[in-house]
């Protein structure tokens, strides 16, 4: 109680660590001054009456008799489902025709891929006045003209329903303001000035931390230095954009500069490296773990393989010692080959069979990312309640296989007789060979044999797969392998003074990082190390780099040296991004400016045919005289791109025009 009292007094460093996965989003607060984590946990206060969602969802749903029942009897979660739903009516303008969309309590979950694709903005675009139409527009431009704004790009979330990618990033906004201390939360974003539409979370909670009272609680928030949250190595610059916008709109900070991002190998990494005792209170690194460390991440989207190369002091642990690789293949991926491996092999499935043609395919290949195709997938799986069940049986079987050995399944007037080997055999035995030849790579272009790894720990959603576990013996002989366990809340000590915050809390510090996950406890310890945070990356976002390339040019060619010399005179420390500039230079648009090919999948028709991507994509930016080392701009294609990124910041909090800068 003394320590909590100690906690409210003066302008103490908190910081939050905030993971946000596709299935759920969890985090923790930490104290530098006294070196202690806080798991956050989510309390029930009020259950809502039940959305009008197909049944088989209800499962996965916070307005269920099953979730009710569970909340009644645990009291507390500590990873909180990434589920919102959408009751709207939604308005989307086609080229010739406006199109009224009625959509009921959409359930929009596993949105977190969605946040990658682009940026979402906001269009003007010009309509004819109809003679019969009462001119009632605010912004009028002649007598049969008037302007309206549209929001892009619009999401094909399945066969039947199109979301804006703005709504999508405000059901993130949605989640993270569950972590006010107020609770409540019933967020909105207007996308037309007579429509609007609302992400909300069918129950309402109170968050606190265990160990902190609640007045305490409430005073850390008050008090944050720092929100830190993660992403995934291989994703663009788009998603980071969308994560910072995301947690200022939530208002858990006031600044951009108090928004920390970094990768999440790197925040998982950290959980290793990371001993709380309860003695004296503090963090030390673990001087026993030299040598290399594996981490193996299996989440729902991507496996995030981390190599950490301990130096001999703790303290001098930077960016370099760690080297990261995404590989677009996770759980959910797991749960399709499942559901076109076993519960869908050789049948017909009709409107994906219009798409075999075009990707040579049906299906997508066991243990391969397959994007392209898996996004269609997911699509169809999404358009009925029956289809989801799919998913549902898919994400069963996974933990019914193992147990059973085998399985008799119904699935309409056919019957299926699963075993445990099909699984091993069609499903996971692909997935540990990509697997592999995902790590021999990674390994070779970092320069390490697998002989030199020590220990490899396996994490996350997917990583207590015995065969993940059974490949890295083999694979690394002289290492120790760690293979997480799922814990569930109620088998941890929340008795009566661990809800209210008092003197009982997780003290046990592997009990708190498989509540919590690996990576938000990671996340949460960081200013521990700052000096691992990729202050390039850090500061120079990739479309600021951009934006400042595009002012230094003018009437006449610039080679690389004179860019180089002009960004320094602008203030730009060009040695940390000198790559980056090239690539700029050499023709290539930053990732996640607009979508790539895969992900245009993922967008409606009329958004694939966006004027603003068509024309980013027309004719290269910069043009390399033949015989010169000068590099000449397109000024017609340049001035698209300002336009363009003018509308991406026109609406949000962040700019362009200066580089960001980091709160420690």
């Amino acid at each position: 109680m003394e320590d909590d009292i100690t906690l409210h007094q003066g302008n103490l460093p908190w910081y939050l660590g905030i993971d946000f996965g596709t299935t759920g989003i969890s985090a923790a607060l930490f104290n530098e001054r006294s070196g202690k984590i806080y798991p956050i946990y989510w309390k029930l206060v009020t259950a809502k009456p039940e959305l009008n969602i197909p049944e088989i969802n209800l499962e996965f749903t916070f307005s269920t008799k099953k979730a009710k029942n569970y909340f009644n009897s645990t009291q507390i979660i500590y990873r909180l489902p990434s589920i919102v739903y959408i009751a709207q009516k939604l308005e989307i303008a086609d080229n010739d025709r406006e199109e009224n969309i009625e959509q009921k309590s959409l359930l929009l979950q596993s949105f977190k891929p969605s946040l990658k694709v682009a940026i979402p903005y906001v269009t003007v675009k010009f309509k004819k006045q109809k003679l019969e139409d009462n001119l009632e527009e605010s912004f009028i431009i002649a007598p049969n003209f008037y302007a309206s704004t549209i929001h892009e790009p619009v999401l094909q979330w399945s066969e039947e329903h199109q979301i804006p990618l703005s709504l999508v990033k405000q059901g993130l906004v949605t989640l993270l303001t569950t972590l006010q201390p107020q609770g409540n939360v019933q967020n909105s974003t207007s996308l037309t000035e007579s429509d609007t539409q609302t992400t909300v979370i069918t129950n309402d909670y109170i968050c606190g931390a265990v160990g902190l009272e609640y007045e305490a609680f409430v005073a850390a928030f008050a008090q944050l230095k720092s929100v830190i949250m993660g992403y995934p190595a291989s994703w663009p610059e788009a998603y980071r954009f969308n994560l910072r916008e995301a947690v200022l709109e939530a208002d858990l900070v006031k600044n951009l500069s108090q928004v920390v991002l970094i990768e999440d190998g790197i925040a998982t990494g950290l959980s290793e490296l990371i001993s709380v005792t309860e003695d004296t209170k503090k963090s030390t690194l673990l001087g026993c773990r030299r040598g290399g460390i594996l981490i193996v991440n299996m989440g729902a989207t991507t496996t995030e393989l981390t190599l950490v190369s301990l130096p001999e002091n703790g303290k001098n642990l930077t960016y370099s010692n760690f080297h990261c690789h995404s590989f677009a293949y996770g759980s959910y991926a797991l749960d399709q080959d499942i559901i076109c491996q076993l519960l869908l092999k050789d049948d017909n499935v009709g409107s994906l069979n219009k798409n075999q043609e075009q990707f040579g395919q049906l299906w997508p290949r066991p243990g391969y990312p397959d994007l392209s195709i898996r996004y269609q997938l997911r699509q169809w799986l999404q358009t009925s309640s029956d289809r989801q069940e799919l998913l549902v049986t898919a994400q069963n079987l996974k933990v019914i296989l193992p147990s059973e050995k085998e399985f008799t399944l119904g699935i309409g007037d056919r019957i299926r007789y699963l075993q445990e080997k099909d699984l091993e055999t069609k499903v996971l035995e692909p997935f540990v060979q990509q697997l592999n030849q995902e790590l021999n790579s990674f390994l070779s272009r970092v320069g390490i044999y697998p002989v030199g790894i020590n220990r490899a720990v396996c994490t996350g959603g997917g990583g207590c797969w015995g065969a993940i576990a059974r490949w890295l013996r083999q694979k690394l002989p002289n290492a120790i392998i760690v293979q997480d366990a799922t814990v569930e809340s109620e088998n941890l000590d929340l008795g009566p003074k661990n809800q209210q915050g008092a003197d009982n809390y997780l003290s046990e510090i592997e009990d708190i990082k498989l509540t919590i996950g690996r990576v938000a406890y990671g996340l949460a310890i960081l200013p521990l190390y700052p000096q691992v945070i990729d202050m390039p990356q850090q500061q120079y976002s990739d479309y600021f780099l951009l934006w400042e390339i595009l002012q230094v040019f003018s009437d006449y060619p610039l080679s690389m040296k004179e860019v180089f010399h002009l960004l320094e005179k602008r203030g730009l420390n060009i040695y940390v991004c000198q790559e980056k500039i090239q690539a700029i230079l050499g023709g290539k648009l930053p990732p996640g400016l607009i979508p790539s090919e895969e992900d245009l999948i993922l967008l409606s028709e009329v958004s694939r045919q966006n004027n603003d991507y068509q024309s980013l994509k027309a004719n290269p930016l910069f043009n390399q005289k033949i015989d010169s080392s000068k590099y000449e701009l397109n000024y017609e294609q340049a001035e698209y791109v300002k336009e363009y990124l003018n509308k991406l910041v026109a609406s949000s909090q962040q700019k362009l025009n200066e580089p960001l800068l980091r709160r420690f």
